[in-house]
This record gives structure tokens, sequence and C-alpha cells, in this order.
């Protein structure tokens, strides 16, 4: 566990053999690197995973209920065959979560009483595989706020994210993130999830992440 000594909370790690589950908490700064468990030769899998404590964790899922924002959302998923006296494995928390960051400055939408939506199709992370969950994500943005965080996605559900931008007394714009994301070859599938930036004026979206050029989309955005 020396990769996740570091973490800022507990790390909740649940390892199966062929004859039994083992669940135990690692608690960082206080839990020794290493832990020993005796088990039966043969296949173990190993799920750990780091999020918020009160986040709904049933039946090997984490999911994300609709109105509240993605959690900072850590995990691991391994298996690994244990045939001699000993074996070791590593620990390695993997980001499930991307951070989406709006930049609205020279838009119509540049003000405090601007409402944005974020709607989506997963609300959620199996621990079994490390797979997107189904369900109903929606989040809007407190007042102010520039910043959301999006779940791990399929390539079928990535296409259905939307945002809405409105302003009282306007219309309301409804952009297809998942377009733009799949224009800018964002990967999904990655082990650690890349941060987004998005920047929106009157006439063009602008996407970019750690490792992609910026991708200039021009559509027929709605100026208010």
């Amino acid at each position: 566990m020396s990769p996740c000594s570091h973490a800022p909370d507990n790390i909740r790690i649940d390892l199966k053999t062929s004859g039994e589950r083992i669940e135990q908490d690692f608690i960082p700064g206080q839990d020794a690197p290493f832990y020993e468990y005796p088990v039966t030769k043969g296949i173990c899998s190993l799920s750990a995973y780091l999020c918020p404590r009160e986040l709904a964790v049933d039946v090997g899922t984490i999911t994300v209920e609709p109105g509240e924002n993605c959690p900072e959302i850590y995990a691991s998923r391994s298996v690994f065959e244990v045939t001699g006296e000993t074996a070791e494995h590593q620990v390695v928390l993997h980001k499930q979560f991307a951070l989406v960051t709006l930049n609205l400055e020279g838009s119509a939408w540049d003000r405090s009483d601007c409402s944005i939506k974020v709607k989506g199709s997963v609300a959620g992370l199996s621990l079994s595989d490390l797979r997107p969950v189904e369900g109903q994500f929606f989040y809007e943005l407190p007042s102010g706020e520039r910043s959301f965080r999006l779940p791990r996605q399929t390539s079928e559900s990535a296409g259905m994210l939307t945002m809405e931008l409105y302003i009282p007394g306007g219309i309301p714009q409804v952009l297809e993130l998942g377009k733009y994301f799949s224009d800018a070859r964002y990967d999904w599938g990655g082990e650690d999830l890349e941060d987004i930036v998005i920047k929106i004026d009157d006439s063009e979206i602008v996407i970019e992440t750690g490792c992609s050029d910026w991708v200039i989309h021009s559509d027929e955005i709605i100026v208010i």
C-alpha cells in the first residue's frame, strides 16, 4: 500500500479468494504500508477505492445521486495468481473522474445569474471491473461556480452528455458535450482520466485536455 501512504482519506480494500472475502480499511499515516493475509492458493481479486464515506456504496457499486456532483473517486481493480508460499501485490489507485472547468470570459454567459446544468446517463462505478454504471446524472452548478466533475463514461454514454446554459429572460443553450469530447479524442478508457477545459464565447467552443491541442468548434451558438 506504499503508493497510497499519502492519501487524504481511508482506503477501502476488498480482497476475494476462492473461499473467502476480506474487507479492510487502510488508514494513511497510521497503518504500515504492508498488509499480510493468509489465503488459499489460487486466484485472488482485489478492489481498492478512495472516495467520500457519505457516498453510497452498495453491492460493489459506487453511485452518485441525482443533483450531486461526481466525487473525487480513485480506484483500482486487479486479478493475480497466488501459487507460492508468499506473494506480493502493489495497490495503485487510478483517477476515475474528469474535472471540467468552464471559461466563459467574454461570452454572454459570463454572469453570476447564469444557470449551468449538466446531464448524463452514467451515475456510478462498478468496483468489480471499474466499468461505468448506468443511471441518471444531473448536476446544477451553484451560482458563480465554473467547474464540475464527470464520472468515467462508456463510448455510448459519453455521446449523451449535455450542458445547458441559461440566463433569466434569455434562450437556453444546450451544448452536446459528448460530441465535443469525441472530436477532441478524449479517452474515457484511460487508466487515469484527464481533466478538461471548455472555453466558450459567442462564436466558438474550444476544448482542451492535457495531451491534446486546442480543438475549435464553430457552432450555431445562440447569442442572448
